[in-house]
């Protein structure tokens, strides 16, 4: 037992010594052997650029009581997986793969720059830090350096859009920056907006350029490829793009370009059928189209529907259409039907349109709608169902006279023709007697008529021997309006009451002037004592004396008085013979011996 005992201790203080060995062995040539607290910081991939260079982002940590053996003597020394020395903080530009170390050990960082990087230099890295007082050590960490001959391919975020125009958007480009000294150039295609770019860490260290488009959305940008490209420049001078990314803007807006097309779309017969189509764009898409016409400020519904089929008409008012979708609403432009028609609604103008004096200068003017328009303007004058040619042209200029016929213009164009009422010019002219005028007489009364025509209308006056005469029961007085501007006023006379010759006279007159018709009555003295009644002769012009012509019509009234005073003597004791007189408009159905008309027809 005691053998066994003892060959156990000597085994147990065997074992013992051999671990505090290798403890110590530990110590010398690997301080952090293990320990969790002992570890280094970096990427555990890098992509790297032919050409150009890579930052590897590197710390470390040792425990606490080796801090002290972290000098100037330290040194970084990257080996890869064959445990070959590739890079010597101490000697940079000597080492297989040359760099520049920017790290500083007594501060535990152990960031490396490797330049030139080449396709043989894919290889997973360790680092290993020696420091003159003892301190030695394989980092355990692995770094995947991976070198490419194409840059790599920028990141859009976010990688697809969907906007409604008119908000502020804001699109990040991003791209690797493995070397820090030449980091990419961002470009955005196309130009929309102002761009601002920056440098940031990703997680494990490494560095990224961030290139940030800022714009506001806009219909113009829907379905436009947007595109970031990074341009990485080399070592050498010499510059590498990376493939394009790129994302198709989705933009959502209310309808734009809204306008109308009409089929057919030249000139149509009125009453024929027209087809509208509204036509628009917008995202999403047309929910609903309306139809209005519009006369002026007034809007009238007409319709629904992208298309629309209607019944053209003369009335051709303007019209558009609406076409709306989630986002909002357009409308179109104003736009018209071209309906051909014949002339409507013709009527004429008179200028002056007033009263206008006898052979003054009036201008008509013919004024008509029509599609096309007018080519021939022509003006009739009526009477019943005559027509007269009187000229053409949109504006006649005639005289005016008292011949009053009615008128009317006619419009034609290659449809067809419109014709306007009938319309009248009012002259003004001074009153005529007109021949109708006359005198007749009976056993018991003498009725004399007078008949002018002039405009204004107007008015009569009679007189006895230059005195005026009244209604009375003496003369009975009457006047009626035969026509607008004719007018006919009746004396009746009964037994007349002097003896001798006597003017009976009708004066027509109104605010363009005057004209007088005188009637001679003569009442010749009783043949006998038994007769109970007087005997009495008329004479008359029956057209009218004019004012130019007084002083001759004076003359032949002396004359005439004369020649009477001698036949009256003679007369008393013979009848007058027939041939000696002569009638005019009188009614001969009683020629009593009493009294008789003598009549002159004026030259």
């Amino acid at each position: 037992m005691y053998d066994l005992q003892t060959s156990c201790l000597t085994r147990l203080t065997k074992m013992a010594a051999a671990l505090t060995l290798l403890f110590i062995g530990c110590l010398l040539q690997d301080v952090m052997c293990g320990d969790p607290t002992e570890k280094v910081i970096m990427p555990q991939a890098i992509e790297a650029l032919r050409g150009s260079c890579v930052t590897i982002p590197c710390s470390f940590e040792v425990r606490r009581e080796f801090d002290a053996y972290l000098d100037q003597t330290c040194k970084a020394l990257w080996k890869n997986e064959a445990n070959t020395v590739v890079f010597n903080s101490s000697n940079p530009q000597s080492s297989t793969i040359k760099g520049n170390f920017t790290g500083n050990l007594t501060n535990k960082d152990c960031t490396t720059t490797l330049n030139n990087m080449q396709p043989e230099y894919n290889n997973k890295y360790h680092l290993r830090v020696e420091c003159d007082k003892t301190l030695k050590h394989n980092m355990n960490e692995k770094l995947q350096i991976s070198v490419r001959d194409d840059p790599p391919t920028p990141t859009l975020t976010p990688p697809t859009v969907r906007w409604v125009e008119g908000t502020s958007v804001s699109v990040r480009c991003s791209a690797p920056a493995p070397c820090l000294s030449l980091p990419p150039a961002l470009t955005w295609t196309p130009h929309l907006g102002d761009s601002h770019e920056t440098l940031q860490d990703n997680q494990d260290k490494t560095k990224v350029k961030i290139s940030t488009l800022t714009f506001t959305a806009s219909h113009l940008h829907h379905r436009q490829n947007i595109s970031c490209t990074a341009v990485y420049t080399k070592q050498d001078g010499s510059t590498e793009s990376s493939a394009t990314t790129s994302f198709t803007a989705d933009i959502s807006y209310s309808p734009k370009h809204t306008s109308v097309s009409v089929s057919p779309s030249g000139p149509v017969p009125k009453n024929s059928t027209v087809t509208l189509t509204c036509s628009t764009t917008a995202n999403p898409a047309v929910v609903n189209y309306t139809w209005y016409r519009t006369d002026g400020g007034q809007e009238t519904f007409i319709g629904t529907g992208h298309v629309l089929s209607i019944r053209a008409s003369e009335v051709r008012d303007p019209f558009f259409c609406k076409a709306e979708n989630n986002v909002g609403a357009g409308r179109s432009n104003i736009s018209h039907i071209d309906v051909q028609y014949s002339p409507k609604h013709t009527s004429v103008s008179v200028s002056p349109s007033g009263p206008v004096p006898k052979n003054s200068t009036v201008t008509l003017t013919c004024r008509t709608t029509a599609n096309p328009a007018v080519v021939n303007y022509t003006w009739y004058r009526t009477d019943g169902d005559q027509e007269t040619f009187i000229g053409t042209g949109h504006v006649l200029s005639i005289r005016a006279s008292e011949v009053r016929d009615p008128f009317f213009c006619k419009a034609e164009n290659d449809v067809g023709a419109g014709r306007s009422n009938i319309s009248h010019i009012d002259v003004q002219f001074a009153p005529q007697i007109l021949p109708s005028s006359y005198c007749n007489k009976t056993a018991e009364q003498l009725n004399c008529s007078c008949e002018a025509v002039g405009n204004p209308s107007p008015t009569s006056q009679w007189y006895l021997d230059g005195l005026p005469v009244n209604h009375s029961d003496k003369f009975a007085i009457s006047s009626e309006s035969v026509k607008d501007t004719s007018v006919r006023s009746i004396i009746s006379v009964n037994r007349p009451q002097w003896k001798g010759l006597s003017t009976l006279s009708c004066l027509s007159s109104n605010s363009q002037g005057s004209v007088s018709q005188p009637f001679y009555v003569y009442v010749l003295e009783p043949q006998t004592s038994a007769e109970s009644h007087d005997r009495w002769d008329l004479g008359s012009y029956s057209g009218a004396l004019l004012l130019s012509v007084a002083g001759v019509s004076l003359m032949v009234n002396v004359l005439y008085t004369v020649c009477m005073a001698f036949l009256c003597k003679a007369r008393r004791s013979q009848k007058p013979k027939e041939e000696d007189r002569t009638y005019m408009s009188l009614d001969r159905r009683d020629r009593s011996p009493e009294y008789d008309v003598i009549a002159q027809t004026p030259k």
